[in-house]
């Protein structure tokens, strides 16, 4: 069985089918975080290239460490390099080349460490010019913010549905209300007549 059949006729059935089968890969891939992002794989030519793709060859590039404490393991320090460009704007670089707008962005997004770590550093890294500002961020499991993003929705559906269930209610009442006063009072032409 193929995802996408192409032995048959490009109808209007077989092409819908093949956009929904696409549609719904490119949703799945969205929401299992595919694409451009962190790899939990250090790489220094991916950092370069990071770096150079976003500032071009002038970047300024700073570098930073963090403190990582895992929940079950020992503290360390982990190298992030922030590279700035010559007209402004800030990017925090982590050791796999995947590029996050600050720390705590990186925390959330990172494959390189496990969800339930807490990690200490400047929080306005990806701004140089500010004063220092420590703070604790702790990664989140991301089975979880698929939980919270999917009661998100659940919740929204069951208030449009309660919405819709109202209003059709009140309008199928108005139109039993319409009905009984016309079945009980009689037209016009029938009053003169008796």
């Amino acid at each position: 069985m193929h995802l996408i059949d192409v032995s048959r006729k490009r109808d209007g059935v077989t092409t819908g089918r093949r956009h929904l089968t696409w549609l719904v890969l490119v949703i799945a891939c969205v929401v299992a975080g595919c694409g451009p992002g962190s790899t939990g794989r250090a790489s220094p030519d991916a950092v370069i290239k990071a770096v150079e793709s976003f500032a071009g060859p002038d970047a300024q590039v700073y570098q930073n460490r963090v403190l990582v404490h895992p929940p079950d393991g020992e503290m360390s320090w982990l190298s992030l390099v922030v590279a700035c460009k010559p007209g402004g704007g800030c990017v925090v670089v982590a050791p796999d080349g995947a590029s996050y707008p600050d720390l705590e962005a990186f925390v959330d997004d990172t494959e390189l460490i496990e969800p339930g770590a807490s990690v200490r550093g400047n929080a306005d890294l990806a701004f140089p010019d500010k004063d220092v500002r420590s703070e604790t961020f702790t990664k989140t499991d991301p089975w979880m913010q698929g939980w919270y993003i999917g009661g998100g929705a659940l919740l929204v559906v069951l208030v449009v549905a309660v919405v819709w269930l109202i209003v059709r209610t009140r309008r199928r009442r108005r139109e039993a209300e319409r009905l009984l006063r016309a079945w009980r009072e009689p037209p016009d032409a029938e009053r003169g007549a008796v």
